[in-house]
């Protein structure tokens, strides 16, 4: 019979579906019976010991009462009990006190026994009625149990424990030979670690694997907190390898893994996961997104790949990441954890949108880190260097790093940009907003001027080592040259292309993602 150290329980059923379970095994003991009295395949009960015996007429029948350490046999069956009435020309059993019957695959105890000897199906009930094959215990009230098949079943609720374990139903079946158990209706396993509730389990002795049907939940006693919840799957309790199926999540202290399907190996602490998959980070409010995912709890690694998708959750906006593959790393020393994207990157948020190769974000300092290419666009204006870093603070944008080659490109009309250059930049956010950028070193500006009915009137150039640009609705509003200048005023008239335009200007608009789905492309 099954330890059941490691199988998983469900949530009640309706009683509608109660009922039609119970008819339905109903129907089979009946026809069961019938074929079997048909064939007359039951061999006459023998009275091997009592310690008094004589015929009597109960309801105008033949019977023969038994008192006294009655011992009955039938193959290689015996039954115990303190008296019985005998009916020999029916092959039947009334048994009273102290019931016993041992047979080759279980025993069975109770106060009253009505026993069948043609369809060799036994009812037992009384205050406690058990059943045992040496390793576990089933109790109930009412217990029926086929002699022939040897399956023993109960349908008015039933505990079966063994050294480590308790579980309640409100059906249960033992299929002695098959070595499986199959329980129905408010399922309850209680065990030292978890806690387990299902609708349907089903058990199997010799491969040691359970089998679960229905709204199924398992929760963890012990202080980290997990929780499974799934609709169907299974569970090797040798191996320790499961899979959960059908609206199927696993809850940790700070994540959540959801998907169509679910393996998880308990010894080496890998999980995988298919089809709309879903990894949250509750801290982080983060939600990486995929076709498939694969997690590796001891070495703090998991990856995303698929049509995958990383989704940083904002007090008033969301910002949403995609990428041919998403990889996370835990580093449970330094108590950090990095999140890495590879090849494709593209980034969108209402206020900010990016592009690049690679991409890593530590939740450390709450610093994205672009690689390769990058490039990204606030509101109106455009930003690209050989290497950007965006720092966010409480959930917001709070500075950002353009080292080497840095560019910024602000659109005044459909043919005019505003443009700043430097070596190195330093922006400064204000309610995820450009609010100030430094530059130092080979600083290079281009600004148009207008008049106060809004008219373009000029074009400001100057070259300065370090400024200061000071931004307002994603326009400069004013410039510091901290050092030397090199400043000329020139009319929009007389402006030609080269004196409206910095070296290695670009401007990136066509491949900008304007919303969220263009990620995906």
């Amino acid at each position: 019979m099954m330890t059941f150290s490691q199988c998983l329980t469900f949530n009640k059923s309706s009683f509608g579906a109660y009922l039609r379970t119970f008819w339905f095994v109903m129907l089979m003991l009946l026809v069961s019976s019938y074929s079997s009295f048909a064939q007359l395949s039951g061999k006459p009960i023998e009275i091997i010991q009592a310690g008094s015996l004589e015929g009597i007429k109960y309801n105008g029948i033949e019977v023969r009462r038994l008192v006294g350490n009655v011992i009955f046999k039938q193959d290689n069956t015996l039954m115990y009990c303190d008296s019985a009435l005998f009916y020999e020309s029916n092959n039947t059993i009334d048994a009273y006190g102290k019931i016993r019957i041992e047979g080759p695959q279980a025993k069975l105890s109770g106060d009253v026994l009505h026993y069948d000897g043609n369809t060799k199906n036994a009812q037992i009930s009384g205050r406690e009625v058990h059943l045992t094959d040496g390793k576990m215990d089933l109790a109930t009230t009412v217990l029926f149990y086929d002699l022939t098949n040897d399956v023993g079943s109960y349908f008015q609720g039933g505990t079966v424990r063994d050294k480590e374990n308790t579980l309640t139903s409100d059906i249960g079946f033992y299929y002695a030979r098959n070595k499986e158990v199959f329980f129905k209706s408010k399922v309850k396993l209680n065990n030292p670690r978890y806690v387990m509730q299902s609708d349907t389990l089903k058990y199997n002795t010799i491969s040691k694997v359970a089998y679960f049907f229905g709204p199924t939940t398992i929760k963890s006693t012990g202080k980290e907190g997990g929780f499974i919840y799934c609709e169907n799957g299974w569970y090797n309790t040798q191996t320790e390898k499961s899979v959960f199926g059908k609206n199927a999540y696993i809850l940790s202290k700070e994540n959540k893994l959801e998907g169509d399907s679910i393996f998880y190996d308990r010894i080496s602490g890998v999980g995988k996961a298919w089809k709309n998959v879903f990894i949250t980070d509750t801290l982080q409010k983060i939600i990486v997104a995929g076709d498939y995912a694969y997690l590796n709890e001891k070495k703090g690694n998991s990856f995303v790949t698929g049509k995958c998708s990383l989704i940083k959750i904002f007090e008033k906006d969301s910002m949403y990441m995609h990428a041919d593959t998403l990889y996370a790393q835990q580093d449970s020393v330094k108590k950090q954890k990095l999140y890495f994207a590879y090849h494709k990157v593209k980034i969108f948020k209402n206020d900010l949108q990016g592009m690049c190769d690679s991409l890593v974000y530590n939740t450390t300092d709450s610093v994205i880190s672009f690689y390769t290419n990058p490039v990204l666009w606030n509101n109106k204006n455009q930003l690209t260097a050989n290497f950007i870093k965006l720092q966010l603070s409480n959930n917001q944008l709070h500075k950002m790093y353009l080292e080497e080659n840095s560019f910024i490109v602000g659109q005044e009309d459909s043919t005019r940009f505003n443009q700043i250059k430097g070596r190195n930049m330093v922006g400064n956010f204000v309610d995820n907003k450009l609010d100030l950028i430094k530059v130092s070193g080979n600083g290079q500006t281009i600004y148009f001027i207008r008049n106060k009915k809004q008219q373009l009137t000029g074009v400001n150039k100057a070259d300065c080592s370090d400024m200061n640009i000071y931004i307002a609705d994603s326009k400069v509003k004013k410039i510091a040259l901290k050092s030397e200048p090199d400043a000329v005023l020139l009319p929009i008239k007389d402006a030609l292309e080269s004196d409206i335009k910095l070296r290695d200007f670009k401007w990136l608009d066509e491949i900008r993602p304007k919303a969220k789905e263009d990620i995906f492309k």
